[in-house]
């Protein structure tokens, strides 16, 4: 690792930054700074050595660091030249493994009967005497009523998962310089500018028929090991000591990773629940835990197979040799409702370029198909680290310290188990 050479790379990077935030404020875009930082970036391109097998923290810094490089230039690179944003581009502005997208085909084949199983399992063993009706926030009085309870409520379970967490591993220590609060947006997220951990209150409630509030308990964990344990904490412990600075910084290029660890956490938050009686006491659903653990596992099942099913209709709009019947044909041979491959395919002819290339927003979904964590257990499963006690702990700093590309972050794993 060429210690010259990752603050010249951190300067570069800065250099970026204040690009994103000049264009924030002005809605122009200085593109002869950006061209000259291009440049820099080629530069210190070519002075990196390749790697082809990472067998310390110096090789592994540097292959990191060039990956980071080269997706930094090529992203400024395709703004500067006014081309078309094709799949291959965007796919490798985000860094989505091409093997991920690959796989999504015969991983819908090999599931799709235990996804038919699960609907008939959760339908069998679920009465559903009302409807869950979306919470109208424009009603004074159910708005505050909503309001309140969230506060409580999140307050009550981030305190409570927290304990939990700290008990379990060295990183739930992280968890305290959190705050956990509601917010009336849709979607849930964690802000790494002020620290807070917003979880959607529409996302979570839910009016009865009677006029009273429910609460979704079992989206109200998952989202805060999504957004909390996963992608809070990733910010957290890599805001801490020891890390370059290209690794502290978030970008573009591994947008796939993060979601992949994120997803990963919102598993495992519910067997850590499961595990322990005393936290189901103290957030009051133990009489129940044992039927919102149950619709969690056939829940899923079910999303994971929906949105698997989605980045597999994405990766085929985005192969120009297939017409428009060829595409609903190989979605009718995987999907679940009838119905879906003519919708998606009808909904979305009108999402392309006079090129023939899919949206750019539309094709950067796909970066939820990585899965670089499944490959980074592999590889500590190899070499004996399981994810329980001493290990859970070396697992989890290995996961959530650092924002790697899918190979920086297999390739830490690795050396992380080997204990380099």
């Amino acid at each position: 690792m060429n210690e010259v050479i990752v603050l010249e790379a951190e300067k570069l990077l800065k250099r970026i930054e204040k690009l994103g935030r000049f264009e924030s404020k002005y809605t122009v875009f200085p593109y002869k700074e950006a061209a000259n930082i291009v440049g820099g970036l080629n530069s210190l391109v070519e002075s990196l050595p390749d790697v082809r097998n990472v067998n310390s923290r110096g090789e592994l810094v540097d292959s990191e660091l060039k990956r980071r490089l080269v997706a930094e230039a090529s992203r400024i690179e395709q703004r500067l030249s006014g081309r078309h944003y094709d799949f291959d581009t965007v796919i490798d502005i985000h860094g989505i493994p091409r093997k991920d997208i690959e796989e999504l085909r015969p991983w819908l084949e090999l599931n799709r009967d235990d996804a038919f199983e699960s609907i008939e399992r959760l339908f069998k063993t679920n009465d559903v005497e009302s409807y869950e009706l979306q919470l109208p926030l424009d009603v004074p009085s159910i708005r505050r009523r909503a309001q309140e309870n969230a506060e409580d409520d999140i307050q009550r379970y981030h305190t409570t998962l927290g304990k939990m967490l700290k008990q379990l591993t060295e990183v739930g220590d992280f968890l305290r310089d959190i705050h956990a609060v509601p917010t009336e947006q849709d979607r849930s997220y964690f802000s790494p500018l002020t620290n807070t951990l917003a979880l959607g209150i529409p996302n979570i409630y839910y009016l009865n028929e009677d006029g009273s509030l429910g609460i979704r308990e079992r989206e109200l964990i998952r989202l805060y090991g999504h957004e909390g344990m996963g992608h809070g904490l990733n910010h957290m412990l890599s805001k801490s000591d020891g890390l370059p600075y290209f690794l502290r910084k978030s970008s573009a290029v591994n947008e796939s990773t993060l979601e992949s660890v994120a997803q990963f956490y919102e598993r495992v938050i519910f067997g850590d629940v499961k595990d322990s009686p005393e936290t189901q006491r103290k957030l009051d659903i133990g009489h129940k835990f044992d039927g919102i653990y149950q619709d969690a596992q056939d829940g899923n099942r079910l999303s994971d197979y929906e949105a698997r099913l989605g980045q597999y209709a994405i990766s085929l709009l985005g192969n120009k040799d297939l017409d428009y019947d060829t595409r609903v044909r190989l979605l009718s041979e995987v999907t679940l409702d009838p119905n879906f491959p003519l919708g998606f395919v009808e909904y979305h002819k009108d999402s392309f370029d006079t090129q023939g290339n899919p949206k750019y927003s539309l094709v950067s979904e796909l970066r939820y198909c990585a899965q670089p964590v499944k490959r980074a257990l592999e590889e500590f499963e190899k070499r004996g680290v399981s994810y329980e006690g001493e290990g859970r702990s070396l697992i989890d700093k290995a996961f959530l310290k650092g924002f790697w590309t899918p190979d920086g972050f297999i390739d830490n794993a690795r050396l992380t188990a080997e204990g380099k």
